[in-house]
């Protein structure tokens, strides 16, 4: 099993500002798009909804792909994200077309990005995040270009995850225990864990600039556990930093980003079970390491690492290596 910081390679070129979105063309008769920078409007994506959309030449909707300068197609569907609440977007072709690579892109009302995920059939593109706001963005589902294999249907999905804690201020700790069952967001077959799908929950918690906090569990079963910033959580742009564990009924990361700021921590199964899995988290408190914890740490990560811990770099289209 793979998490997704233990297979990035790279990242994305520097996130930057899209031109504006233009009105969708409808399904015309042209015999090919018009400019770049053009998305379709494709209405609201609920929590709940599972919808069918299709990428053809006449529909005139796509845009410049923000990491690898590609004209892309693209639809857009406005989110309206809760503060605390946590979210899985996901996306894959619908007609077995091996050919059609889904990415998603998540942006603000000033068309920056936000966080970004791609990969080939039969994986889906998937984004997972607690918001930390309460705000109105859009997720634009896309693809890698605009070959005619990239053509075909496409669903989006988007699911309302448990979010079990938050830890809204670096003083305040939190141990939690909780099951993980078929009633929980389901992590399709993706980075985060390619071998298999995963039942997930999501926390958040708030982190200092340069002082760590230690997440530790144990569980009944083997779990993946995640950390990235907020809505990028899989750490895809380029700056953003993350860590992840391989599988294990117990482990610990002590996470130190260099920005204040959310981040998002994904507890979940290590492969798809029908059987529940308990496990309780704790994360701690915002501390400082010791000399100690710091020469043990790199110590043992010339041999064989604790966790997996990237700073990305690009370009993020290369991690998969497919």
């Amino acid at each position: 099993m793979y998490s997704r910081f233990l297979a990035l390679a790279g990242a994305a070129a520097t996130a930057v500002i899209v031109g504006a979105t233009s009105g969708c063309l409808g399904n015309t008769s042209i015999a090919a798009p018009p400019p770049a920078d053009t998305v379709c409007a494709r209405g609201a994506l609920k929590a709940g909804d599972s919808i069918v959309n299709i990428f053809d030449a006449a529909n005139g909707c796509r845009i410049v792909d923000l990491f690898s300068a590609e004209t892309t197609f693209a639809n857009a569907y406005t989110l309206a994200l809760t503060s605390g609440s946590g979210y899985l977007i996901t996306m894959g072709t619908t007609d077995s077309n091996p050919y059609l690579r889904s990415s998603l892109e998540l942006v603000n009302t000033k068309k920056q990005l936000l966080a970004y995920d791609t990969y080939y059939f039969p994986q889906q593109a998937a984004l997972t995040f607690v918001a930390d706001s309460t705000v109105n963005w859009t997720v634009r589902a896309a693809t890698l270009d605009t070959l005619a294999g990239d053509l075909g249907q496409y669903f989006i999905k988007m699911q309302s995850c448990k979010v079990p804690a938050i830890v809204a201020t670096p003083p305040d700790s939190v141990t939690h225990s909780d099951v993980l069952t078929s009633a929980d967001c389901l992590m399709p077959l993706s980075d985060f864990s390619v071998a298999d799908s995963s039942r997930v929950q999501l926390y958040s918690m708030i982190m200092s600039s340069g002082v760590t906090r230690t997440v530790s569990w144990t569980s009944s079963a083997p779990l993946n556990v995640l950390i990235g910033p907020t809505y990028d959580t899989f750490a895809s742009l380029h700056g953003s930093f993350g860590e992840s564990t391989t599988t294990g009924t117990s482990g610990s990361i002590d996470f130190t980003p260099g920005t204040t700021g959310n981040y998002t921590i994904v507890v979940g199964t290590a492969s798809y079970s029908t059987a529940p899995v308990s496990y309780t988290v704790t994360i701690g408190h915002n501390h400082l390491l010791s000399t100690q914890q710091v020469s043990t740490q790199s110590s043992r990560s010339r041999s064989r690492p604790p966790v997996g811990q990237r700073q990305s770099t690009p370009l993020s289209v290369m991690r998969r290596g497919r």
